[in-house]
């Protein structure tokens, strides 16, 4: 989160950006049979994959994955929560440790994902303890105050094989929520990044419709919030705007029939170049809200930016209508004749016809969210680091509970 670019008139544009640090992806449909390859470059031989309760429940998924390993698995950890809660990422590290893995595999969507960077901290910090974890939360005051401990000790090499477009595989930022607390902390470190990363569209077929949907709005955000960012770069903005291209074309198709293989490739390198910028370019107050959002009130994550993106949208307008512009002729909207502030207008309402074209509710009463929480979100995303990176600064917790009712 380093990068800074400026431009003024007659100037070129100057800056430094830090190339993420995940060493290969492979991607396309079949792609997973590089696995035991991987393993080998890693020179693992003792492998924990992580995973969820409907991998678990399907089945044959895990078993191709447990085939392709051999004899290399030591072990499956099934029991990943939605939002990270920290006696899950607990009970995967004491897993971890006792099997003496080597090497962690997430297989699955963000919550495994995330699951297994965390593990990969709490092995290398000697993590055994919930409370343990606050030394390495990241610490947020707005506007300006922020504490991000260092991880000193080595962390496990970690392989992701996804299944949803959340994308987290290509972040070294985790997030775990804390419930005595009700709210989700961001944890980031060097060795969380992923060694390896496949997106293979056959791995997909059982990811549910309105999960696949939903994490692919969550890519959306991304991208979005990307080309409206305070640091924006060119070629983030390049990557980013080709993704919004290309999930509003594909994703309503991979939606629809979850045996499309094309469409899903297509989707899967979308979140990929959706995210590919996220440790340069600041995001904003849809992804801290959505934080939020999921440990208070357990609304998915993707379906968090299904309900905030567009009034996140709306909110900082007056700052990013230009930008704006251009996720809006990135998505087939002609604005030719219109100005900065209706192109920014016509590139909401073709978000929301997307997201209506998904059948997702895009209402937070839908999810089970009510007036009297919206003071708590409010005032818990205000120690969310990435909302002191909006665009549009925010001048009071008041301004974010109007912003959420207009949500409700």
């Amino acid at each position: 989160m380093g990068w800074r670019y400026t431009v003024s008139s007659g100037q070129p544009p100057t800056g430094i950006f830090a190339a993420p640090r995940v060493e290969r992806v492979h991607y396309g449909p079949g792609c997973l049979a590089g696995l035991p390859a991987e393993v080998d470059r890693l020179e693992a031989s003792r492998v924990l994959v992580i995973t969820g309760h409907t991998l678990m429940a399907e089945g044959k998924l895990l078993h191709r994955v447990r085939d392709l390993l051999g004899g290399r698995c030591v072990g499956v950890f099934g029991e990943t929560r939605q939002h990270v809660p920290r006696p899950s990422v607990l009970a995967a590290a004491r897993a971890a440790q006792e099997a003496e893995a080597d090497l962690l595999i997430s297989f699955g969507g963000g919550t495994p994902i995330d699951t297994a960077k965390l593990v990969a901290l709490c092995l290398a910090e000697n993590i055994t303890e919930a409370d343990q974890l606050d030394n390495f939360r990241i610490i947020f005051q707005y506007p300006d105050k922020v504490e991000v401990p260092a991880v000193r000790g080595p962390c496990l090499p970690h392989i992701s094989i996804s299944t949803t477009l959340s994308a987290g595989e290509f972040t070294n930022f985790a997030g775990a929520t804390d419930e005595a607390r009700g709210v989700k902390d961001l944890y980031t470190g060097e060795g969380l990044w992923a060694s390896a990363a496949f997106l293979d569209p056959e791995v997909t077929v059982a990811t549910p419709g309105w999960l696949w949907a939903s994490t692919g709005i969550r890519a959306v955000d991304h991208a979005v919030e990307t080309v409206c960012s305070r640091s924006a770069v060119p070629f983030a903005d390049a990557l980013a705007l080709e993704s919004l291209r290309l999930l509003f074309q594909h994703l309503p198709v991979a939606t629809s029939d979850r045996q499309d293989l094309a469409a899903a490739a297509y989707c899967q390198l979308a979140a990929w170049m959706s995210i590919y910028s996220l440790t340069n370019v600041q995001v904003g107050l849809s992804h801290g809200l959505g934080h939020q959002l999921g440990a208070r009130s357990n609304v998915p994550h993707g379906v968090t930016s299904c309900i905030m993106l567009p009034r996140v949208m709306e909110f900082n307008r007056p700052v990013t209508a230009r930008q704006q512009r251009r996720i809006a002729e990135a998505v087939g909207v002609d604005t030719r004749r219109l100005s900065d502030e209706s192109a920014a207008i016509a590139a909401v309402e073709e978000l929301e016809r997307l997201i209506d074209r998904l059948g997702i509710p895009r209402r937070l009463r839908d999810w089970g969210v009510s007036e009297k929480d919206l003071a708590a979100i409010a005032r818990d995303a205000l120690e969310d680091l990435v909302v002191a990176t909006n665009p549009r600064p925010i001048t009071s917790p008041e301004e974010l509970v109007d912003l959420l009712h207009r949500a409700l």
